[in-house]
This record gives C-alpha cells, sequence and structure tokens, in this order.
C-alpha cells in the first residue's frame, strides 16, 4: 500500500504535466488505491477466495466551461502523459457547460479516524478461520449457507490546480450470510458492514441467519393489506436510502420533490432524528469535489431541517453549499426489540426488502418485496413465519406513523449507516410473493 505522502506526490507531479501541457487548464486528479480481500462459500463451504491490488488515477480539467475526465491504473511517465495529452484533448472538444463549476482551492478538512490496521491485517487464514465460525450455526441444525466477505484496505487523495490537497486513508468489510431450510422453504439473512476489526463477529452473523432460516420455514398465508410491521435495521435502511436521496435543495426549487414547501417543517413522526457527522458516522470527511463535510442534521425530531446544496445550486441561489454526504444515522430510541412486538394485535415482522424502486419521487411511493424472514406477530409476540409480500408504500408515511424506535442499532448495508428498528402502521402489503 502506498502512503498518502506517496498518493499526494503522484497528484502534485500530474497537475505539473497538466500546467506544462496548458497553462491556463484547471485540474483535479484523484488517486485511489485498494488492496480488495474476498472469501465466498456456499453449500455450507468455502468455494473461492482472492486478492487484488486496484490503483486509480482520476484527472478532470477544465478549460473556461469545457471540461472532460480520464482515467488510467498506471503511473509510469509515459503513461502519464499520455493521461494528460488524452484529457486536455477531449476538453478542447467537449460542449461548454454552463453549470461547471471551478475547482476547489485549499480547504481545511477535521479528519476521522477510517483506518484499523487489525482490519487491514485480515488475511486469508483469518477470513477463513471467521467464516468457519459463522458456518457453525448453520452445520448445527443442517442448513445450506451462503454467504460472502470483502475486506478493504485503501487510501484516497484529491488535488487541484488551485491548492486542493486533502487525502484520507480506510479500511471497510461486508459480510453477509444466506442461510436456507433442506426442504426450501426457509430462509434467514443477516449481515454486517464495519471498517473495525474488533466489531466484525463473524459467528453472531452466521447465528442470526441460521435462527431466520429455521423460524422461517413452512410459512403460512395471510390476506395482503395494510399492516402494523416491525421493520428490523436492514428494511430501515431502504426506506432512508430513497428518503436521503431526496433531500436535494435544486429539485425542492424546481418543484420536483416531496419536500416542496416543506422546509422548516415536520415530515416525519418527532421520535425521528436523521444527521451525518464523519467524526460519528464512519464516512469520508470530504466529498468527491474535496469539499469538507461538517456535522449536518437533516431532519430533527421529524422537523426537515437541511437540504443538500451543490456547488453550482449555492452559486446559482446565493447558498451555501453543503457537500456531498453519503453517511447518515438515525438516533436510537428508547425501545428494546421486544418492546416494539408489545402491544400489536396483528402484524408482521419483515427482517429486511429486495429489489425496491422508486415510483413517484413526489410521494416517494416505493415497491419492493419481503425477503428471508417475515413473520406474523399476534398479541405482542411472533407467532409463525408467512409467505412473502410485495409491498407499495410511501416512505414519507410509513415513517410519519412511527410509534417505536429500538435503542440499538445496526449497520447491516454500509459502514457508514447506522440504522434502529422500528414499529410504524398501515403499512401496504400489497400482494403475495413466492419468493424464499
Amino acid at each position: 500500500m502506498w502512503t498518502e505522502l506517496q498518493a499526494l506526490t503522484l497528484g502534485k507531479s500530474l497537475l505539473g504535466l497538466v500546467k506544462k501541457a496548458d497553462p491556463k487548464a484547471e485540474a483535479q486528479v484523484t488517486v485511489w488505491q485498494t488492496h480488495r480481500a474476498h472469501t465466498r462459500f456456499a453449500r455450507s463451504e468455502i468455494t473461492t477466495a482472492g486478492e487484488n491490488d486496484d490503483l486509480s488515477v482520476s484527472l478532470s480539467v477544465q478549460r473556461g466551461l469545457r471540461s472532460a475526465s480520464a482515467q488510467a491504473n498506471q503511473t509510469d511517465p509515459r503513461a502519464l502523459e499520455h493521461l494528460v495529452a488524452r484529457t486536455l484533448g477531449n476538453a478542447r472538444l467537449a460542449p461548454e457547460l454552463p453549470e461547471t463549476m471551478p475547482v476547489l482551492g485549499p480547504v481545511k478538512v477535521t479528519r476521522n479516524q477510517l483506518h484499523d490496521p487489525a482490519m487491514a491485517k485480515l488475511d486469508a487464514k483469518a477470513r477463513a478461520e471467521g467464516i468457519v465460525a459463522a458456518l457453525g450455526p448453520s452445520k448445527e441444525r443442517d442448513l445450506l449457507t451462503a454467504g460472502f466477505l470483502e475486506v478493504y484496505d485503501g487510501l484516497v487523495a484529491r488535488l487541484s490546480s488551485e491548492g486542493l490537497s486533502v487525502s484520507a486513508p480506510f479500511t471497510d468489510s461486508n459480510f453477509s450470510v444466506t442461510a436456507r431450510t433442506k426442504d426450501g422453504t426457509g430462509s434467514g439473512w443477516n449481515a454486517l458492514s464495519t471498517r473495525r476489526r474488533a466489531e466484525l463477529d463473524f459467528e453472531k452473523v452466521g447465528r442470526l441467519a441460521a435462527q431466520k432460516a429455521i423460524a422461517s420455514a413452512r410459512p403460512k398465508t395471510i390476506e395482503p393489506g395494510r399492516y402494523t410491521v416491525v421493520l428490523e435495521p436492514a428494511a430501515v435502511g431502504d426506506l432512508f436510502e430513497f428518503f436521503a436521496q431526496s433531500l436535494d435543495r435544486r429539485s425542492v426549487d424546481e418543484g420536483r420533490s416531496c419536500f416542496v414547501g416543506k422546509l422548516g417543517q415536520r415530515v416525519i413522526n418527532e421520535r425521528l432524528t436523521l444527521r451525518s457527522n464523519p467524526q460519528t458516522t464512519p464516512m469520508l470527511p470530504f466529498d468527491g469535489e474535496g469539499l469538507p463535510l461538517a456535522p449536518r442534521t437533516w431532519v430533527n425530531r421529524g422537523v426537515l431541517e437541511s437540504l443538500a446544496v451543490s456547488r453550482y445550486w449555492a452559486q446559482h441561489k446565493q447558498l451555501a453549499p453543503t457537500g456531498g454526504y453519503d453517511g447518515y444515522e438515525v438516533d436510537p430510541g428508547d425501545a428494546t426489540r421486544d418492546q416494539l412486538l408489545q402491544g400489536v394485535k396483528r402484524g408482521v415482522l419483515i427482517t429486511r426488502l429486495w429489489y425496491t424502486n422508486l415510483v413517484d419521487p413526489q410521494s416517494l411511493l416505493i415497491t419492493g418485496l419481503t425477503r428471508d424472514g417475515t413473520f406474523l406477530i399476534e398479541d405482542g409476540a411472533v407467532t409463525s413465519p408467512v409467505r412473502n409480500f410485495r409491498l407499495n408504500q410511501s416512505v414519507l408515511e410509513a415513517l410519519s406513523k412511527v410509534d417505536a424506535v429500538s435503542a440499538d442499532r445496526e449497520s447491516p448495508g454500509a459502514s457508514a449507516w447506522k440504522l434502529p428498528a422500528l414499529r410504524t402502521h398501515e403499512f401496504l402489503l400489497a400482494s403475495q410473493s413466492d419468493a424464499i
């Protein structure tokens, strides 16, 4: 692995080549280097494992309102000269784009800790040992288990011809387990994403997936309709992903958003607060342009407080740009998982959603499927597995009708997300699905 100094030195040399070839051009360089290791398993045994090192050098140049980008994975002098020539040539031929913004100059970034040496040292032997631990609960129950583990050790650096120079090393991991009963009627799933080795609990992920598989076997059929539902963190993540993607000031100002006229108003239940903070949510402290990311509260106790503003739209509307965030956390509540079930006369527990898609951006209506563990709740207790459903549900309506939020949080899909489980009402499970 390169050091941050080596990545920044490469970026500066590439900027020097641009300056020499075209003194009037503005340029930005992004250097990504990643060591990626993976182990795959299926039918309860490891099937493949591998490692690769990837280096990507991206160059963007601007000549007035004309711009172009290109990238390379070689860093010898001839390759860099060719990258500069190719990018400048394309920029001269590109049409003018009126929304082109100048590259950033020097910025001050508050660094955070995204790199864990212990995670970087998770070699093939250690990965295999972890997966063996994850497979144990399924083997005890004679289940068929499959899954995937990815581990990353990398760094990113961004520089510009105007003096921008930011960088960050990072580690990351994604681990998921799907367990199936041999009769094909039960399926359980669990996943964890984390940047820290100490949090990567292989056995727990495997155990929860196995428990779901056993519990979901031979599901019964219940009628479609509107239900009180308890959504586990993975399902909550799907809802908030669509919600976060809609937090855009321009689409609001242009009348294309579900949040038109709602800034400063309550848009979801007061139990819900959505934040982004690089110091508490493990995300890069700068965005794709190099703009520093400050702590930001998007929704405070249900009230929409902030929208994302691009640099162009900030200039157009005389606002302050926010930068582009990719990490979010929902504040924890005060309920245990068992308390989420209490008081539910007849409802449904949903482990996760699958193949969700946006139907209507102005109402934030989505569709998708439940999967890998859907259960009937009766009189405050989970009583039986049920067949999966297709859902058609407004995210805003679902989050507005929340009346309980768990105190614990998980990161099932991305390490830069922290999500609780929650309970909501009148959730439309529109039709049955034969998917397991």
